[in-house]
C-alpha cells in the first residue's frame, strides 16, 4: 500500500487529486491510501505525532504556514529525507526555492489526471520497480544496463566497479555524481566514500557494514553511519 497525503487549501483541488488517485488503484492496479489536509498546520501536526506518508501533493501557497515551510520542516525538523514530496502551485516561478527540499516533482495548475498519473508511475519505478537504465560510457561507447541488476558499485581510483550478479563491468567516473544523478531515486545508499549499494540486496544491516544477498560485507564509513541507519530505519517502516 502506498499513503499518500494530499495538502490543499482549496476543496476542489483536494477532492480533484483524491479522486484521479482512486481511478489510477483500478488502472495501476495498486492499493492507494488517501488522506486530506487543508492546511500546512493540519499536516505538519499529524507528522510530528509519527504519521509517515510515502508520497505528499503539497500546494506551495498555503495561507499562514505555506508549502515550503512544510517541506522545510519535513526535511529539517523531522529530519525526513524519504518522504516524497509533489509540489502544486498555480504559478511556475520557485525552483531555486524548491532546490534544498528535492521534491519528486513540480506541477502547475490546472491539474489532470495524466499530470497526476505521470507523477504516480515515477514514484513506482523510483521505489519499487527499479525499471530504469544504467549508462555510463567506456572509450568512445555508450553501455546501458538495467538498475534492478546492479547490487552495487565501487570505486577503484578513477574507475568504478558495477557489480552484477554474473559480472562485473568497469568504467571511468565519480562515484558520487553517478549516486546523485543515477541512482539515490532508485534506493541505493551511498554507504562509504567507495561503496554504493542496492538497498534490494542488502539482507543484514549492522551498525559497521553490511551483509549483501550474496555474502559480500561491505563497510559502511564512520562519517555515514548515523545517515545510513535513519535511512535504513525510514525504509523499514515504510515497507513494514
Amino acid at each position: 500500500m502506498v499513503r499518500i497525503a494530499v495538502c490543499d487549501d482549496e476543496n476542489n483541488i483536494c477532492s480533484q487529486i483524491e479522486q484521479y488517485i482512486l481511478m489510477l488503484c483500478k488502472k495501476l492496479c495498486v492499493q492507494f491510501e488517501v488522506e486530506v489536509y487543508y492546511t500546512g498546520e493540519g499536516l505538519c501536526e499529524k507528522l510530528a505525532d509519527g504519521i509517515c506518508y510515502d508520497l505528499i501533493f503539497l500546494d506551495i501557497e498555503l495561507t499562514n504556514m505555506n508549502g515550503l515551510e512544510v517541506g522545510n520542516n519535513i526535511r529539517d525538523v523531522y529530519d525526513d529525507e524519504i518522504t516524497q514530496i509533489v509540489y502544486i502551485s498555480g504559478k511556475s516561478e520557485y525552483a531555486l526555492e524548491l532546490f534544498d527540499i528535492n521534491p519528486l516533482n513540480f506541477l502547475v495548475k490546472p491539474l489532470s489526471c495524466e499530470k497526476i498519473e505521470k507523477v504516480i508511475n515515477k514514484y513506482l519505478k523510483i521505489n519499487h520497480l527499479q525499471t530504469g537504465i544504467f549508462s555510463y560510457k567506456y572509450g568512445h561507447d555508450t553501455f546501458q544496463i538495467m538498475i534492478k541488476d546492479i547490487i552495487y558499485l565501487k570505486s577503484k581510483g578513477k574507475k568504478i566497479m558495477i557489480k552484477l550478479k554474473n559480472r562485473e563491468e568497469d568504467f571511468y567516473g565519480s562515484l558520487e555524481e553517478v549516486f546523485h544523478t543515477q541512482l539515490k531515486m532508485y534506493g541505493f545508499l551511498f554507504i562509504h566514500k567507495s561503496f554504493v549499494v542496492n538497498y534490494s540486496y542488502v539482507s543484514i544491516f549492522e551498525y559497521e557494514r553490511v551483509i549483501l544477498s550474496d555474502n559480500t560485507v561491505l563497510s559502511i564509513g564512520q562519517s555515514k553511519r548515523k545517515e545510513i541507519r535513519k535511512i535504513q530505519n525510514e525504509l523499514e517502516k515504510r515497507r513494514s
